[in-house]
């Protein structure tokens, strides 16, 4: 019954979308288009006309259940290119429903365009806080038992915490070290030994177990597995695999030798993906260039008025095949930093730890004060726009390194430089400066592997979030 419930409610969320989606599309052809376009068709459809046309949402909730949306829970981003799929499928299906049924007269194209469009951004949203909402009611909440109280199984908790819209509510851990028994991570208690699973299955309704040890051994797992999915509905399994690329993955299931392998697309060698990625940075740059010129303007003119000395500064930097260029940024310090930064190091011994831990100062004296609101908003990059119109670097990709740092990632350099340098990235919405230095190339090497035009669009929707949220910045 409760899983009913679930499925209904999560359905009447999607059809509050589709109706704001379809009100919002009628009301930019009525009121806003005859304003900017002219020459359109006088438009005579009423609201409540469309909302008779019942077989459009029909159509949306089809391929929204056959995407597994009703059923599936996933983390958001992944969700949401779901929903991407079937909203344009939808929409592909109800244009050709239309033009082939010859009732372009009767149902407005231009309408439906706008549908697809606003459908994109509202049904996510809904979907995301409405799950939030029904978390909270109690209605979309089901009972986790995570089996691993180490590394894995605080991961999987903090995640969990995070995203409630998934409906998973742990309730708590069990762990075979006695050490951990009794123990409270992020509020959630070590209840005892691992195989008392069976009676929290029994007398909790539990109908979800993690099984986050991955130091068992593929053996062992295999056993553990088996053990759980006779007591219940799902079993989730953290393998040992930790940091390989897993977005462009195949599953190949080899049935009589009982093993799996997995199949990683480097989609970066493709030269289509390449043209579609350089094709994403130069509309992205084109579309923001005409703002962006102006706050260059603005910000030249506070940071002239400040110190003397240039605008800009350029520093060579490692591109694509490890080509050197010259990398745009505000100057954010003093003149002769790098001068000062020795000085800073030979007569500081924290500031070296530091910097030789980060590459970087928390409290560095060489910036200026415009340059620290410029680090703080992110706004010193901004010029780097250029480089991305000449082609040295991309929106999204790896950090453009310095010179002196290709002896620090020498046995990385060929997989780093195969793709440019990026404005923003996988580090910059990741903690940002609170990163170590090795993480960072880490998670350099990590986007690379896993690229995708939807992790490009997912970095660059976090980095705006980061930077108007100041997230990790130092």
């Amino acid at each position: 019954m409760k899983y009913a419930l679930q499925i209904i409610s999560v359905l009447l969320l999607d059809l509050l979308s589709f109706l704001l989606s379809l009100w919002v599309s009628w009301m930019t052809r009525l009121k806003l288009y005859p304003l900017i376009l002219s020459g359109l068709p006088d438009f005579h459809f009423t609201f409540g006309y469309f909302l008779g046309l019942f077989w459009i949402p029909l159509i949306f909730i089809f391929f929204m259940a056959y995407e597994n949306l009703y059923t599936l829970k996933l983390p958001f981003w992944d969700e949401t290119k779901k929903i991407f799929k079937a909203i344009t499928i939808a929409t592909v299906v109800v244009m050709a429903v239309v033009t082939l049924g010859k009732i372009s007269d009767r149902v407005s194209r231009l309408v439906l365009v706008n549908l697809w469009i606003v459908s994109l951004v509202i049904f996510p949203t809904i979907r995301l806080w409405g799950k939030k909402a029904l978390y909270m009611m109690g209605i979309c909440r089901e009972k986790v038992l995570i089996i691993g109280a180490g590394q894995s199984g605080r991961l999987v908790l903090r995640w969990l915490q995070r995203e409630t819209h998934i409906g998973y509510d742990v309730i708590g851990f069990l762990d075979d070290d006695p050490e951990k028994t009794g123990k409270v991570i992020n509020g959630k208690k070590v209840f005892g030994k691992t195989h008392h699973f069976k009676r929290f299955v029994r007398e909790l309704g539990v109908k979800t177990i993690v099984l986050a040890i991955p130091s068992l051994g593929a053996s062992t797992l295999s056993e553990w597995a088996g053990r759980i999915q006779k007591y219940v509905k799902n079993t989730l399994i953290v393998p040992d695999i930790y940091g390989v690329a897993l977005l462009n993955t195949e599953l190949l299931h080899l049935f009589y030798e009982e093993i799996f392998l997995l199949n990683i697309r480097n989609n970066l060698k493709s030269p289509i993906n390449r043209f579609i990625k350089r094709s994403f940075d130069i509309a992205i740059a084109l579309i923001f260039l005409p703002l962006l010129i102006i706050a260059i303007g603005l910000i030249g003119i506070l940071i002239k008025m400040e110190t003397p000395g240039p605008v800009f500064y350029t520093h060579p930097r490692i591109g694509r095949n490890g080509k050197v260029f010259r990398c745009y940024k505000f100057r954010t310090m003093v003149r002769d930093a790098e001068e000062e930064l020795q000085r800073l190091l030979q007569n500081n011994d924290s500031a070296r730890g530091e910097w030789e831990k980060f590459w970087k100062l928390s409290d560095d004296p060489r910036v200026t004060r415009i340059g620290r609101f410029l680090r703080r908003t992110s706004l010193d990059e901004l010029p780097q726009i250029f480089n991305v119109l000449k082609g040295e670097m991309s929106m999204i990709g790896p950090r453009p390194y310095l010179l002196r740092e290709q002896e620090a990632i020498k046995d990385r350099i060929d997989l780093i430089t195969s793709v440019r340098p990026g404005i923003t990235g996988l580090w910059q919405v990741s903690g940002r400066s609170d990163t170590t230095y090795l993480y960072r190339i880490r998670l350099d090497i990590w986007y690379i592997m896993n690229w995708s035009l939807w992790l490009d669009l997912f970095i660059l929707l976090k980095t705006v979030r980061v930077v108007i949220g100041r997230e990790g910045v130092r």
